[in-house]
């Protein structure tokens, strides 16, 4: 496999686990969202401590899906720019 093939595998591959990893935490928050049915003081404390671990873990992971977005689109355009142009292409 071709280094230019390789590096558009790798940014396509980058960018697909990039939308992918944030989906985690936003069900997790949907899941937590949902208020109880008749709540004690104590459930409710607990959801909202839930609710900011979520969110924490939610921005981590946003700002990873961010550096993995620029590495991606990054092997992207090295593989563009480093395609063989169809004029050199002794077939044509």
């Amino acid at each position: 496999m071709s280094r230019v093939r390789l590096a558009a595998a790798a940014g396509t591959l980058l960018i697909v686990v990039a939308c992918l990893l944030p989906c985690g935490p936003i069900g997790d928050y949907i899941g937590n969202a949902m208020p109880y049915q008749d709540p004690t003081d104590k459930m409710l404390e607990q959801q909202a401590a839930q609710a900011v671990a979520i969110e924490h873990q939610l921005a981590i992971r946003a700002s990873i899906a961010g550096v993995l977005v620029v590495l991606g689109l990054a092997a992207l355009i090295y593989a563009r720019r480093r395609r063989p142009s169809r004029k050199t292409d002794p077939e044509n």
